[in-house]
């Protein structure tokens, strides 16, 4: 069978050809015509119809609009349509990094990320992106780039370098003149000065420890930087004024015209000026009240000081470090010498300071702010300072040093300080010293506290240890030293002399009186306890605790040389019975010696009747002059000259000159041979001035009103006849004290005098309700009326009872007595001798028996 490829192709095809097909089974024939009737010739499609297939599988074809913004136009699809308009575009989602944005790269069409068309935005000059919004991390409101950029400057904006090198000076007044705070790099920027800061309020913004101000010269002006703007603020900037620029102006100077200003972690050094070359200097403001702060700062290798606060009320001082300066690290002081703008309301807290001559200073103790100084407290500069918490540590002289007026000085640590003075200076008045701890860990300082010329103050539990003397509040007036822990003094714990002086002979204008020394713990291996010398007055010495180690005895706990002492309850080594013997050999009359701090020592052992009893530091003065006490200041003395008389040799003075009086004289040698231990030794003023005077005493008296209870495990003989100091007691005889028994003496011009006498052995109290009127040392029983008092023996029933009298001669006519009385005729002479009263209450009656 001939199939369809066997067939022959044909020339041509009309619709007149017939063609086979299958109609229900039957094979039938069909024209060409028959086949393609029905069938468009040509396809018809609508006006502006694409045609094609919009599917995702082969299909045929079908009409495709035409969408927004193109156009069908002389068989032409074009993208070019005007006007383009976004709002016919259907809407879309926020774009993502990955989205890509079609652009015209090289002629060529190209789509990149979106993330790389962002990026690239920042290599077009001339964007300004000001306009642009943003919410601040943390916040809520949206604000322009503009203003978030606004809220600070960086100077660089202004044409600055900061270089070191480059004058940043007029990029910076530009920057100023912006009115916005101002940023500073890590770099560091010259300014040549006077830079004047002026404005509302200005703001410097560094990087602590990287941004530094340069001074590169000083061309005019009183100071490098002068900070005249009302309000200023400055953070993590170094002001560096270039130590090689000697001229003497201030480096920072903080004008009265700025009434607030805070410094935060900022440095102030190199300034080289001989007296004004202080870091930061605070200009007197007072008495208007200003607002400064100084935090976490640091004030180091300055010519003079670190940081110099002068007369204003209100500063704050907290968390700084002070270093390496030539005079002071942080002081507070102003010496207005017409006493009108002073130091007020200031704080020095949590800060440290070393390697300065003093490491904090307030105020200063020259009450006449004059050259030469009048030492004193008078016009105090420095009022209400508080100065807390701070560590001070190898400053020459001082680690603190105040003077004032309501001054705090607590809580603070002094470490290896005052080579050449004292761990703290305080010559205070209304003052508080307390809670300090003050120690060397390595060499020594005269002082631990210095407080000589102080008054109406307190030096209350500070804990010293290792100077020479560890307080020393002498020279004032009504001070209290209370409750301090003093330990390993080489000289004193406690020194207190009658008149301070500054260690040139210019004295503080006070002698010292009325001052509680109390319940201080004082250890010692060496030197002594508490020391008074040249007659301070009004001293009270009262429960301290004197602990000694090695070679300390008792007798270093106290030395007083005055007349004026209250001394009680004073312990040696916590010991609660102290046994005390005579120091004189054999059975003649007896020295007691005992230490100065004892209210009370027992007796074993007497050997003989006791004559005297001096203390230690009598004992150690006997023969010397103790001190010299003035009676008389005199007036108009501008020099005076001491000359002690009396019987020994040697003993020479000087004389203390306060507004032409002499207010105290201070033994410059005690000489020998004066006497005995209490005695007064005249002395003779001579000077330029007249009416004063003074005497002096032999050792020390006995102080008026020391106790002092002898316990007598023996019986004791106290002499009263030849002893010395006097011994006086209520028999008017010797006084024999019976074993077992205790008697109290009291101070008494100087004398001794028994108060509290035992009746052990004189009187005797059997129990039945009688009593022994006996003697003891072999005494006779004595009953001795007064004046022309007799012996009168009655009962409940005879209340006139009887008398019994002595007298010389006859009492008939003489004495009267009711009968039963007797009389005994000490002239004697047979049947005159022994009268009885017979009759009569008067003087008749009377009868000689014998």
């Amino acid at each position: 069978m001939m199939t369809i490829d066997q067939l022959p192709q044909a020339i041509s095809a009309s619709d007149t050809d017939e063609l086979p097909t299958s109609q229900n089974g039957v094979t039938r024939k069909v024209t060409r015509a028959q086949l393609l009737a029905g069938v468009q010739p040509v396809m018809a499609l609508a006006p502006n119809t694409l045609l094609g297939n919009p599917g995702n599988s082969l299909a045929g074809p079908s009409g495709i609009a035409i969408g927004a913004n193109l156009e069908l136009a002389n068989g032409t699809l074009s993208a070019t349509a005007a006007p383009y308009s976004v709002p016919l575009l259907p809407p879309g989602t926020a774009p993502q990094a990955s989205d890509l944005v079609p652009l015209g790269q090289n002629g060529n069409n190209v789509a990149i990320p979106y993330a790389s068309f962002m990026q690239g935005i920042a290599n077009v000059a001339g964007v300004n992106a000001g306009a642009m919004t943003a919410i601040a991390a943390g916040a809520s409101a949206t604000r322009q780039l503009a203003a978030f950029l606004g809220d600070a400057v960086s100077v660089e904006s202004f044409g600055a370098v900061g270089d070191g090198v480059t004058d940043d000076t007029a990029a910076l007044n530009a920057a100023l003149a912006s009115g916005r705070p101002l940023r500073f790099g890590p770099k560091t920027y010259c300014v040549t000065g006077q830079w004047t800061i002026t404005g509302a309020a200005v703001v410097l913004l560094g990087v602590p420890g990287e941004t530094v101000l340069h001074r590169d010269t000083q061309s005019a002006g009183g100071s490098w930087i002068s900070i005249a703007s009302t309000s200023f603020f400055a953070s993590g900037i170094l002001f560096d004024a270039n130590a090689t620029i000697t001229a003497d102006t201030w480096a920072v100077l903080l004008t009265p015209s700025c009434t607030r200003a805070i410094f935060t972690a900022c440095g102030f050094t190199n300034a080289a000026g001989p007296t004004m070359g202080s870091g930061l200097t605070i200009q007197a403001s007072d008495p208007e009240h200003v607002q400064y702060e100084l935090r976490d700062c640091a004030f180091y290798g300055n010519a003079v000081h670190g940081v110099w606060v002068q007369a204003v009320m209100g500063v704050q001082i907290a968390g700084c470090r002070a270093h390496d300066n030539g005079a002071y690290g942080i002081v507070i002081d102003y010496t207005d010498p017409t006493f009108v703008q002073k130091l007020h309301l200031c704080q020095v807290v949590d800060c440290r300071a070393w390697n300065n001559q003093r490491g904090i200073s307030i105020g200063n103790f020259n009450q006449s702010n004059t050259t030469p100084p009048v030492w004193g407290n008078a016009n105090p500069d420095a009022l209400a300072i508080l100065v807390a918490n701070n560590i001070c540590h190898d400053n020459t002289y001082y680690g603190i040093a105040v003077s004032g007026q309501a001054l705090a000085v607590e809580g603070n640590l002094l470490v290896d300080n005052g080579a050449q003075g004292a761990g703290i200076l305080a010559n205070a008045s209304y003052s508080r010293v307390s809670g300090n701890t003050v120690v060397w860990l390595a060499g020594s300082a005269p002082y631990g506290i210095d407080a000589g010329g102080s008054i109406h103050g307190d030096v209350i539990g500070n804990f010293i240890s290792g100077p020479g003397i560890g307080i020393n509040p002498g020279g004032s007036l009504n001070m209290r030293v209370i409750g301090n822990r003093i330990q390993n003094c080489t000289l004193w714990a406690i020194q207190v002399n009658n008149v301070e002086t500054d260690g040139a002979g210019n004295n503080f204008g006070l002698s010292c009186n009325f001052m509680e020394i109390s319940g201080n713990w004082i250890g010692f291996s060496q030197g002594g306890g508490i020391v008074l010398r040249d007659g301070a007055q009004n001293v009270a010495i009262r429960r301290n605790s004197f602990m000694g180690s090695g070679t300390a005895s008792i007798d270093q706990c106290l030395s007083c040389a005055t007349d004026s002492v209250i001394i009680a309850g004073n312990s040696w080594n916590n010991e609660t019975l102290y046994t005390l013997n005579p120091v004189t050999s054999g059975s003649g009359p007896q020295t007691i010696v005992f230490p100065d701090i004892l209210d009370s020592f027992m007796i074993t052992a007497p050997g003989g009747p006791i004559a005297t009893m001096i203390s230690a530091s009598q004992s150690a003065m006997a023969g010397t002059i103790g001190f010299v006490r003035v009676l008389n200041g005199g007036a108009n003395y501008t020099n005076a000259t001491v000359s002690i008389g009396g019987s020994g040799s040697g003993a020479t003075a000087i004389a203390y000159i306060r507004n032409g009086a002499i207010i105290g004289i201070a033994l410059t040698a005690s000489g020998s041979g004066y006497g005995a231990i209490g005695a007064s030794v005249a002395v003779t003023i001579s000077g330029d001035g007249t009416g004063a005077s003074a005497v002096a005493t032999v050792a020390a008296p006995v102080p008026n009103d020391r106790r002092l209870r002898t316990r007598c495990n023996t019986e004791t003989v106290f002499t009263r006849v030849g002893s010395s100091p006097f011994q006086e007691n209520w028999t008017l005889f010797d006084l024999t004290v019976p074993a077992n028994s205790d008697v109290e003496w009291t101070g008494t011009w100087g004398s001794w005098r028994a108060g509290v006498v035992p009746l052990g052995g004189y009187l005797g109290f059997p129990g039945d309700g009688s009593m022994t009127i006996g003697s003891v040392n072999n005494g006779d029983l004595r009953l001795h009326p007064n004046g022309s008092g007799v012996l009168r023996i009655t009962s409940d029933a005879a209340p006139e009872g009887v008398i019994s009298a002595i007298g010389t001669g006859s009492p008939a006519g003489v004495v009267s007595a009711p009968p039963g009385s007797d009389y005994r005729n000490l002239a004697g002479g047979v049947g005159a001798t022994y009268w009885i009263k017979q009759t009569g209450t008067d003087a008749s009656g009377w009868l000689a028996i014998a």
